[in-house]
């Protein structure tokens, strides 16, 4: 007799057990709300998508323009919604490297430096070698008020001495191999550094070698060989030698933690420390010129990291089809649901704005056409250009649970470029696709944060925050049943389906503040039902009917006035 369990059959007797740890599955919501803002500025690598959690972090790596400057306002945007955890940001200006290549005492390269970060400004980083005060070198690297020093960087590897009979003894390092020759001139052994490529192993057999002695100095028993010994030729080392791998001290001080202007490069056949030099600045960054290309490569860097709201920095239509096509790409084809906030160029009519939202049709992509007055980072009170309200906007969206909607909220700003009529201005414009800001007595606001869609009512596609709702709640359930992709299509696996449907909805259902209030229902109306799972060859299918929240667009009031009658008595 013989039993099959977890997996594996049972023939002799035995006692077995098997932990199921389904219902320890993590219920939590795991869908985030990140806006991404693309643009120009003059930090960061460009084409890659960078997540920043505070300003001084964004500040730090992206210096100046007005991809800093959106990138701050997504931060801050409303004091009415919460600000976002995590706000990316990818760099459009293909910019370039400054690198400066440091040579040896015989005008030989040795290493190169090329600054960690892009543009024009990395042209004023400048180094500075000098002889250690002790031993090995002194480097100072500097830009700006940024500064670093270090001194006495040096790194001794092994010691050597020859006791033989031989009246001389020699030592020779290169990058391939070490030659000992005793008397000099006459090689008694070549040993292959990629035969034995950390200090400890050659030091091992240099000692196996009649009449040389060799010790490990210091902790460099794990050292490389191959890319770390300084090059000597033909050394005496009749008394006692200390072969040294100052070069990579050199190049390991530059890429370790101790400074963040440059990273450094060893380069080919390169075996000696660099010549001192004075103060001397790197070159060749550069901030390049934009192109459409640019912007498609940033579009394409930005479909591998997972956002929600898109908003590129520039008022220019095709820069807003390309938005809106990314994200309708994202949502349709990568199962990475997004929308898109864009704006235009300042003084933009409603006339314009009306036929740039007329265009973009999209229940994706919202647009806006009004600027904002604010400080910019000298502290100047200047007008920022619609698509700076973009990203504002786009900010205060990934503050707020999914479904919340901008409707009515106020943003931080010190004026809007000019104030609209409501409701003669605003009913054209909201009617229209565009998503206006007005100027109240409570403070600049909202009027209703809609899409540009205009073949149809449904509020999944006007009303961004419906739509974002419905996003949310397809991709919570959809990644929670992909757990189930690749089991055994059995009548469990239907049971399973719609107990992970149920929780994953429940969850969205869960109103503020323990949960998000995705979904909107009661006991007569429940947010979610009818979830069915069915199985067919080897396709599940799972349905199921819920109530995104809509927002409250309009509160209507009804009174009824009644003549007053009554009576009077003396």
């Amino acid at each position: 007799m013989s039993v099959f369990f977890d997996g594996k059959l049972l023939v002799t007797p035995t006692t077995a057990s098997v932990v199921n740890d389904e219902a320890m599955r993590n219920q939590n919501i795991s869908v985030g709300n990140v806006a991404a803002l693309v643009g120009r500025s003059t930090g960061g690598e460009p084409h890659k998508p960078l997540r920043f959690s505070s300003p001084s972090e964004a500040k730090r790596v992206l210096r100046s323009g007005e991809l800093l400057e959106a990138v701050l306002k997504a931060f801050d945007p409303s004091a009415e919604v919460g600000s976002p955890a995590t706000v990316v940001a990818v760099r459009v200006n293909p910019a370039i490297q400054s690198a400066l290549t440091l040579k040896n005492g015989a005008d030989a390269d040795v290493i190169k430096l090329t600054s960690i970060g892009f543009g024009l400004g990395e042209n004023q980083i400048n180094a500075k070698i000098e002889s250690g005060t002790l031993t090995g070198k002194r480097i100072t690297i500097q830009q700006g008020n940024r500064f670093y020093s270090a001194d006495n960087i040096a790194r001794n590897t092994f010691s050597v001495q020859y006791s033989g009979g031989e009246a001389t003894a020699t030592l020779t390092v290169s990058g391939t191999q070490v030659v000992l020759s005793a008397p000099a001139g006459t090689a008694v052994e070549t040993i292959a550094l990629a035969d034995f490529p950390t200090v400890g192993a050659l030091v091992d057999r240099i000692n196996a070698v009649p009449g040389f002695a060799a010790s490990v100095e210091g902790r460099s028993d794990s050292q490389p060989t191959l890319t770390a010994l300084d090059f000597v030729s033909a050394q005496d080392v009749l008394t006692k030698y200390t072969a040294t791998a100052n070069l990579q001290a050199v190049v390991d001080w530059f890429n370790g933690s101790n400074q963040d202007l440059v990273r450094a490069e060893r380069l080919a056949n390169a075996g000696t420390v660099p010549a001192n030099i004075g103060f001397t600045y790197l070159a060749g960054g550069s901030d390049g010129t934009t192109t459409v290309q640019d912007w498609a490569d940033a579009y394409e860097a930005l479909q591998r990291v997972d956002v929600q709201w898109v908003t590129p920095i520039s008022g220019e239509a095709a820069i807003h089809a390309l938005n809106d096509t990314h994200c309708a790409f994202c949502s349709e084809q990568l199962r990475k649901e997004r929308r898109s906030i864009v704006g235009t160029t300042v003084n933009t009519s409603n006339e314009a704005a009306l036929t740039a939202a007329k265009a973009l049709n999209s229940d994706r992509t919202s647009l806006v056409h009004l600027g904002y007055y604010d400080y910019d980072l000298s502290g100047k009170l200047v007008l920022m250009p619609p698509y700076m309200t973009a990203a504002l906007l786009a900010g205060a969206f990934s503050g707020v649970n999914p479904g919340t909607p901008l409707t009515n909220k106020t943003i931080k700003v010190r004026g809007l470029e000019r104030d609209l009529i409501n409701p003669t201005e605003t009913d054209e414009l909201i009617l229209g696709g565009v998503l206006p800001l007005e100027n109240t007595e409570a403070g600049y606001k909202v009027v209703k944060s809609i899409s540009t869609w205009r073949q149809n009512d449904n509020y999944n596609r006007v009303e961004q925050s419906c739509g974002f709702a419905l996003d949310f709640t397809v991709r919570t359930v959809r990644e929670a049943l992909d757990v189930l992709r690749g089991q055994k299509a059995n009548p469990l696996l239907l049971s399973r389906a719609i107990s992970i449907a149920d929780s994953a909805l429940r969850e969205l259902a869960r109103q503020e503040p323990q949960g998000p209030g995705i979904l909107a229902g009661d006991a007569e109306s429940p947010a979610y039902k009818g979830i069915k799972a069915s199985i067919e060859g080897d396709v599940v299918r799972v349905e199921f009917e819920c109530s995104p929240v809509i927002p409250a667009n309009y509160i209507l009031v009804s009174v009824f006035a009644v003549p007053y009658s009554g009576s009077a008595s003396a």
